[in-house]
């Protein structure tokens, strides 16, 4: 099937723009890049979104105290760099560290940032009527007090080696005299969310639903003027149609490239890719509770069949099959980026005889269908499937083969994003392909896997995976501040997960992005491609345009 892309009046007016046609050799230029992503924005207040989109543009709007240094390392306060604060001070029994904000810091609507607004922030991510996802983060800080107007201190209930991380590094600052006359429990639906007002180096413009959402640099930006005029989202009906704006030239920008797209750019001299490490870890989660979070799964609560499936699923050929350069096979739970990463952990073996001797010990006995069957229970489940992510439904289609191999009839389920996201929140699932991006710090891995993720609302956990010896573990690796002391807590945690098999590990990312020639992008972090935005240019061959004219096309076809 052909697609097409019709383009707008405004579509060919950024054209032209990027190319310089229709401006004189003295008219005023400036650079803008234009990112397109088929995935709009939700909710601009951090507290609020784990939205992709809305996390990117929002780091670009709103600041931490400190931001993590390019090593990632997470623990000590060693590798970051000043954010909000430009210089820090610790207690003599480091239950306290105060940070002292940069004075010449404001707000996009001339209000200085103050230390209230850090007290407001936190008290924000941590409220239950919020229901931040960073909240679990914050249990290690009893409190955030003023100690003047520019000194917000933060203070733990014991000293660890994650302390500063948590306390400068988890929260991202918004302005409490425009929020705090508002209900925590009404903060959602505040106007705030779709025109927000922030302190860093871009501040917001516009947001056309479905269509753009534009950013313009704050040329009196306390951390220095940014060296990108404009950012655009362009946001696209479909990966394709994204895909389609890249070539065209209404974009000079789109991230993760699914394979066949990294091949394509190649074709093109006005385009280049750029190879990058990234966070992501995408797996196949099995439901241990009965559908609906009642009682236990008759399949998937039994830890030898978990084990056995996992066996069944010839991994490499996957990756090699359907991402392929897109990604790696993934280890456990943590990505190879990580410096808790340990290369020597066990893994479950693709062995088919394996896993039908593992059936057979626990009774699955085959019919004549040559679908296993334990009383009155048949090996039988749906893959649930993002009907937006063509990988996913081809690693699925290849699972479905291979579970069938040793017993199991499998159906495959295809919905949108936020139907799985409901369904996997309500148990409502058998198993589901799902990812997530990680934390720098490996302790937050909490955040997917442990016993309280299982118990919290939300769609972490929804496997309901508990494991009371993980727990320890990761809590014993996360107090410790001796670096080989902390490996090998986090190495006897992850080889308990990995033997438990709440999930079949399937794929780490290796990112890709694409962009035109003359996009010089400085450094990609693994935790977050745009953490050096500011400190992009676009040179020779690149889209350089009028700040006063860009446009961006709002539809696609």
């Amino acid at each position: 099937m052909r697609t097409s892309l019709a383009l707008s009046a405004a579509a060919l007016l950024l054209i032209a723009a990027c190319r310089g046609e229709g401006h004189s050799a003295a008219s005023a230029r400036s650079s803008a890049l234009v990112v397109t992503s088929p995935a709009d924005a939700d909710n601009f207040i951090p507290a609020l979104t784990t939205n992709p989109t809305a996390s990117q543009v929002g780091s670009l709007l709103f600041e931490k105290l400190v931001e993590p240094g390019d090593s990632l390392n997470t623990i000590g306060d060693a590798d970051f760099r000043p954010s909000l604060a430009d210089s820090w001070s610790w207690a003599p029994d480091s239950l306290s560290v105060a940070f002292h904000l940069d004075p010449k810091a404001h707000w996009h609507d001339g209000v200085p940032v103050r230390a209230a607004d850090v007290v407001y922030s936190y008290r924000v991510n941590t409220s239950k009527d919020v229901g931040s996802p960073i909240a679990p983060l914050l249990a290690g800080i009893d409190s955030v007090t003023a100690r003047d107007s520019l000194t917000p201190v933060f203070w733990f209930h014991a000293r660890s080696p994650e302390q500063f991380f948590n306390a400068g590094s988890q929260i991202r600052v918004i302005p409490a005299h425009l929020l705090q006359s508002v209900p925590d429990s009404a903060l959602k639906n505040a106007p705030f969310g779709r025109k927000p007002v922030g302190s860093g180096p871009y501040r917001f413009v516009r947001w056309a639903t479905g269509s753009t959402i534009e950013l313009d640099a704050d040329t009196t930006f306390h951390g220095g003027r940014p060296k990108l005029d404009r950012l655009i989202w362009s946001i696209a009906a479909s990966p394709d149609a994204a895909m389609l704006r890249l070539y065209s030239g209404e974009a000079n920008f789109i991230e993760n490239l699914r394979p066949q797209d990294v091949a394509q750019i190649a074709k093109h001299p006005s385009l280049k890719t750029v190879k990058y490490r990234n966070l992501q870890v995408f797996y196949m989660t099995f439901n241990e509770r009965g559908f609906g979070g009642h009682g236990t799964n008759a399949i998937f609560g039994d830890r030898e069949v978990r084990r056995a499936l996992t066996m069944a699923v010839d991994r490499p050929r996957v990756v090699r099959t359907v991402l392929d350069p897109t990604a790696r096979v993934a280890l456990g739970p943590l990505s190879s980026v990580m410096w808790s990463y340990d290369s020597t952990l066990p893994r479950l073996p693709y062995s088919l005889d394996s896993a039908r001797a593992i059936l057979d010990r626990r009774g699955w006995v085959a019919g004549k269908d040559s679908v296993r069957h334990k009383g009155a229970t048949t090996l039988r489940f749906t893959i649930l499937v993002p009907s937006t992510s063509t990988v996913r439904q081809q690693a699925a289609v290849l699972m479905q083969d291979m579970f069938k191999r040793v017993g199991a009839k499998v159906d495959i389920e295809r919905v949108d994003f936020p139907t799985l996201s409901a369904r996997e929140a309500a148990h409502e699932f058998d198993v589901a392909i799902d990812g997530m991006a990680l934390d720098p710090s490996p302790a937050n891995i909490r955040q997917e896997w442990s016993t309280a993720a299982a118990s919290a609302e939300g769609v972490s956990n929804a496997g309901h995976y508990t494991s009371r010896q993980f727990d320890a573990l990761i809590d014993s690796a996360a107090s410790q501040t001796d670096r080989r002391a902390a490996l090998g807590y986090y190495k006897r945690a992850y080889t308990t997960i990995i033997e438990d098999a709440p999930a079949i590990w399937l794929y780490e990312g290796v990112a890709w992005a694409g962009m035109n020639v003359g996009v010089q992008p400085a450094p990609m972090r693994p935790d977050a491609w745009f953490a050096h935005l500011a400190d992009w240019t676009i040179g020779e061959g690149g889209p350089s345009a009028d700040a006063g004219s860009v446009a961006v096309a709002t539809s696609a076809h």
